[in-house]
């Protein structure tokens, strides 16, 4: 492919580092010149130290915001942007980048590509406003070359609502995991067992189902330890309140471990993973703890029951189920300790087979050539 130059926006830097770090690493490793859009979080500073990457702060783009004028602002900046930029082609990442990113990069003649990493706002909006939502993804996506799933349910969401051809469809399973950077190591601290919940703490991630669970579970075996990382997210209406963080804190039912840029040490220090999700595209912990050697618990909703292989390397239970959830958790507790690792290790397996950067990278560099070619070819 020769050298080219390609945008990659999303709605935060932290987004872009966390998520599409090994992907930019091998645009760049190419020789391409890559621009990362974003709003600035303090991430934009690690993004710029990747040499051949530029990063343009968005000013106006609000991940929460519904401000009607606040994103005409955004699509309007977006479309500057990729106007005075003219990159070969843009990538867009979550919700409004998707939508105005995609709209604008049609205005400014540059071929695009709309990752749906999960269904967002949709998922859990009110009737009226998932509505909404999916008209502008059905405007938007008919300006995108190509639209990436990492689930086949979410595709087939789009495709049943008619937002976007099946032709322009493809899924890739996840962003890439870097399995040499997410490698087992040997658990430390504490021997008994330990269960950890890793994300933002939000209703429809099912942290209250685990909460629940951990005091059920507790009762019975006493010894079980249940930790909490991440944070809350304030403005957003499916967040855990402060006061409820504290009662929980306070009531002895979980142990809360703050929020950290690094979570290797977190799983390296538990013994399974858990994640009550009522919808995911594809939880990225999850794959991370796989790649580190955990056993995982999820639940049956899209996105999530992609990562286990009942009894195998973890356990699926339904949605909005504590009871079941710590079921689940009794019966891992049951298992002999040899039977636990064998969990953990078909579970790094699968990551390395199915989720990791040596799978997932070919495919994006492949389909990013692809629309470079067609494009090229148009002209």
């Amino acid at each position: 492919m020769p050298l080219k130059k390609i945008a990659l926006i999303a709605n935060t830097a932290w987004n872009l580092w966390n998520f599409r770090r090994s992907l930019i690493e091998a645009l760049t490793a190419q020789g391409h010149e890559v621009i990362c859009a974003a709003p600035e979080d303090g991430y934009e500073n690690r993004l710029q130290d990747i040499h051949g990457v530029r990063f343009i702060p968005l000013r106006h783009l609000s991940r929460k915001s519904l401000s009607i004028t606040g994103n005409l602002h955004t699509f309007t900046e977006l479309r500057q942007i990729l106007r005075r930029e003219q990159p070969d082609l843009a990538v867009f990442y979550t919700i409004k980048p998707n939508i105005y990113g995609a709209v604008a990069a049609r205005q400014s003649g540059v071929p695009a590509i709309a990752a749906i990493e999960g269904l967002g706002y949709a998922a859990m909006a009110s009737p009226v406003l998932r509505q909404f939502i999916f008209f502008l993804y059905r405007y938007a996506l008919k300006n995108a070359a190509r639209v990436v799933f990492l689930n086949s349910d979410d595709r087939q969401i789009f495709l049943d609502r008619h937002v976007v051809a099946h032709a322009k469809t493809l899924i890739i399973r996840g962003t890439g995991i870097d399995t040499a950077y997410f490698y087992p190591g040997n658990k430390s601290g504490v021997a008994a067992p330990v269960f950890i919940f890793i994300g933002r703490l939000l209703s429809d991630k099912g942290v209250r189902e685990f909460v629940r669970a951990a005091q059920q579970v507790k009762r019975i075996a006493p010894q079980a330890q249940f930790r909490l990382l991440g944070s809350t997210d304030a403005g957003n209406p499916a967040s855990i309140g402060q006061e409820e963080l504290k009662q929980w804190i306070n009531e002895k039912a979980i142990d809360y471990m703050g929020q950290t840029d690094d979570v290797r040490p977190f799983i390296a220090g538990a013994d399974i993973i858990v994640l009550p999700s009522y919808r995911e595209g594809m939880p990225r912990v999850l794959l991370e703890g796989m790649a580190m050697g955990k056993a995982i618990i999820t639940t049956h909703s899209a996105g999530c029951r992609e990562t286990v292989e009942e009894g195998k390397n973890g356990f699926i239970v339904p949605t909005e189920n504590a009871d079941a959830l710590a079921d689940a958790m009794l019966r891992y507790l049951a298992l002999a300790p040899e039977q636990q690792r064998a969990m953990g290790s078909h579970s790094r397996h699968k990551a390395e087979r199915e989720f990791g950067n040596a799978v997932i990278l070919p495919q994006y560099l492949r389909l990013i050539n692809d629309v470079l070619q067609a494009f090229n070819k148009e002209r």
